[in-house]
């Protein structure tokens, strides 16, 4: 029974501090390796190179005449370097864009780093659980072997019937079967961690949950802190401002482009050298984005309030979710550690006290109700691991 509640104590704070540090290990080890997240963070850097060729100039112009005059005239070449001059990019406008535009590449990699994190944390808290529940099952396994030839002898010495003898093999092998979907299982999350981590095993065993994290006291506040942090709703928020600055710059358009060159005009006769002003009138390529723009800020506020409205109630779902789990855990485990009688039960069919049948629904009973408690500190380690995603 101490054994037992060491066991189940030690799902709930870890067992040692290796173990402590176990699950962050991998996945920080995870985040280096996983292909998906090394392509995610090259189109990050694509974005960002994208993001600035945006806050440049217009690309100058150069033009070269070369005339052919009537005899006695001569030849003409002319020769015109222009470049064109927005105020949306002298004013930094432009520039301002594109360093929101660049945020809002960072608040993606960022949603998919952490999107990893969770399901590589899910899968850690799974492996915890079926590991816990091998080492239960073994000692199962081998008690309920250990009956098998307790009743072969005893049969052999007339004390028990083929009956007893084949209930305790149905016994063993309904427990053998709990063993090997068990360890299926787990070999199926130890596959999945490779995948992640890139094909490779993990340097860290894990061993144990980490220590435990108190819930928030007061949803609210914590409410307010997470969702400063929640880069799905950074993104969406950046969306309103890289809206904001689009009708800046879309009001630019509708004042003149301004263009400042260099001409030279040469013949045999006369050579011609100066400066050139030009303006660029939009009288028709600006009709309609001032509007257009105005339409895509007033949407962005709309999704930005929905999500927002989601983003809390589903929070709060979470946190609900959390709290209830943590009390059944607590619980199931000190109901656990309170009714541990299998050497009792073991002892009282040796003695004759109890049938077969008995101490078998019994010990299933045990068994059931040990599983519903690791499931129940499992379903807790995952609403935990879902609120720390924000």
């Amino acid at each position: 029974m101490k054994r037992l509640c060491w066991i189940i104590i030690g799902l709930c704070i870890s067992l040692v501090c290796y173990g402590q540090r176990a699950i962050e290990d991998v996945l920080l080890e995870i985040e280096r390796n996983n292909p998906e997240l090394k392509a995610a963070a090259v189109a990050l850097e694509q974005e960002r190179l994208d993001n600035r060729s945006e806050a440049l100039l217009e690309n100058p112009e150069v033009e070269f005449n070369y005339l052919w005059g009537n005899a006695g005239v001569g030849n003409r070449h002319d020769v015109r370097i222009s470049q064109a001059f927005d105020l949306a990019t002298l004013s930094g406008m432009k520039a301002d864009k594109a360093a929101s535009l660049d945020e809002l590449s960072a608040l993606k990699y960022e949603a998919q780093r952490l999107e990893l994190r969770q399901e590589a944390r899910r899968v850690c808290i799974d492996l915890i659980y079926y590991q816990a529940l091998l080492e239960e099952l073994e000692s199962h396994l081998s008690h309920s072997s250990s009956l098998v030839h307790s009743y072969e002898r005893r049969m052999e010495a007339g004390g028990a019937t083929i009956l007893d003898l084949n209930k305790a093999k149905l016994h063993l092998a309904s427990v053998e079967g709990q063993v090997n979907r068990a360890e299926n299982e787990r070999q199926a999350l130890l596959g999945r961690l490779r995948a992640l981590n890139g094909g490779k095993d993990p340097d860290t065993e894990i061993s144990g949950y980490e220590g435990v994290e108190a819930l928030p006291a007061d949803f609210e506040t914590w409410f307010a802190e997470a969702s400063e942090k929640s880069p799905v709703l950074g993104y969406i928020r950046k969306e309103v401002v890289l809206g904001q600055q689009q009708l800046a710059i879309d009001r630019m358009v509708r004042m003149p482009e301004v263009t400042v060159g260099y001409m030279s005009e040469i013949n045999t006769a006369e050579q011609f050298r100066g400066v050139t002003l030009g303006l660029n009138i939009p009288l028709w390529s600006g009709v309609n984005k001032v509007k257009r723009a105005r339409a895509g800020v007033a949407a962005a506020e709309s999704r930005q309030n929905a999500a927002e409205q989601e983003f809390y109630l589903q929070l709060k779902d979470l946190y609900r979710q959390a709290v209830a789990t943590k009390e059944n855990a607590e619980m199931m485990r000190a109901s656990l550690a309170d009714t541990d009688y299998r050497d009792f039960l073991l002892s009282a069919l040796t003695k004759g006290e109890i049938s077969m049948i008995d101490y078998l629904v019994e010990n299933d009973l045990y068994y059931e109700v040990l599983e519903q408690a690791l499931a129940a500190e499992r379903d807790y380690r995952y609403a935990l691991a879902a609120l720390r995603v924000f």
